[in-house]
Parts: structure tokens; sequence; C-alpha cells
């Protein structure tokens, strides 16, 4: 016996996936049609490949990502990284055009998530995979201010804590005795 009703995540995504009109279907139709691609030889035909990539993205309605990406090239992902670092003997040219076809991506991505398309926590997650982006935190001045403090003790000023309890025990004694 299931419950349809289930708040756990798993079962929410289920029935939202399940109640999308043929997603299941066209993104699994898309996937296996963008692994027939196979590996490109050269710089014209890896060219070609990316330009087939992104049309395909346009006329079927399916996001762009390097994963998908990756697929369409037929390498995986960390290939891919491999071509666009030279990391793999590949030429100038060839790791320029990886650089071109990931930086579209993350324009695609960055515009989406700018024309409210594509969820803000999705975008943050992507950008800062895709594109290196980090959160930032700016720290005011460290100097002190000193408009309110006054005068302030040097460091031979500055009373030690051995000093006030052996000087201040009697005081402290009578007050809470």
């Amino acid at each position: 016996m299931s419950n349809k009703q289930s708040n756990y995540p798993t079962a929410t995504m289920n029935r939202n996936i399940q109640q999308a009109d043929g997603f299941i279907a066209d993104t699994v139709h898309s996937i296996s049609e963008l692994a027939t691609f196979g590996k490109p030889e050269n710089e014209e035909q890896l060219k070609e490949r990316i330009k087939q990539y992104f049309d395909f993205c346009a006329n079927n309605n399916f996001r762009p990502g390097v994963e998908s990406l990756s697929l369409a090239l037929g390498v995986d992902r960390v290939t891919y990284w491999r071509w666009c670092n030279q990391e793999i003997r590949v030429s100038n040219e060839w790791a320029e055009t990886c650089k071109l076809a990931r930086q579209s991506i993350v324009a695609f991505v960055e515009a989406a998530a700018n024309s409210g398309h594509l969820s803000p926590p999705i975008a943050i997650f992507s950008l800062k995979n895709l594109a290196n982006w980090k959160d930032t935190i700016s720290f005011e001045d460290a100097t002190p201010h000193t408009d309110n403090i006054g005068y302030a003790l040097s460091v031979e000023e500055l009373p030690t804590f051995n000093n006030l309890i052996t000087s201040n025990d009697d005081e402290y004694s009578n007050e809470f005795m």
C-alpha cells in the first residue's frame, strides 16, 4: 500500500515528473540521440559537433549543460574539462573551442537565472561549479574606531589577572559575605 500524499522530497519530485507532459520520454529520447553523435576527430569536427549540440538543444527545448555536451562529444565530463584546460594533449584551438562552448553554457545559465526561468539555488549551484563563481564576504576596515573610545591603555598599563585578584580580594570578600 503506497502513500500517494507522501511528503518525502522524492515522492514530490516523482509526482511532478509524472505530471509533466512527456518529460521523461522526451528527456530519455534526447539523451539517447546526443549519445549517437560520436567523438570528434579534429578541430573542424569538434566545432561542427558543438554547433549540432546547441542546435539540438534549441530545436528540442533541451537545456544545455556540460554533462550533455560531453555526452554529445562522446567523452565523459572529466575528459571534457581536461580538454578545456589542455591537460590532455590537444591543440590550443581545440581547448579554446571547448572553453567557448562552456562559456556559452554559463551565459545560458546566467540568462535563465536573470530572467526567472531557473531557480536561484540551481543557478547558484551551477554557476559556482561551471564558472567558479564564489560568495564574497566583505570585511570592514580592521582599524579601531576611536570616535567614542577616549584614552587607550598601553600594554604596560593593562592590569593582569593575578594583580586584580590579590589587590581586590578584601573588597570582593566583604561584598559577598
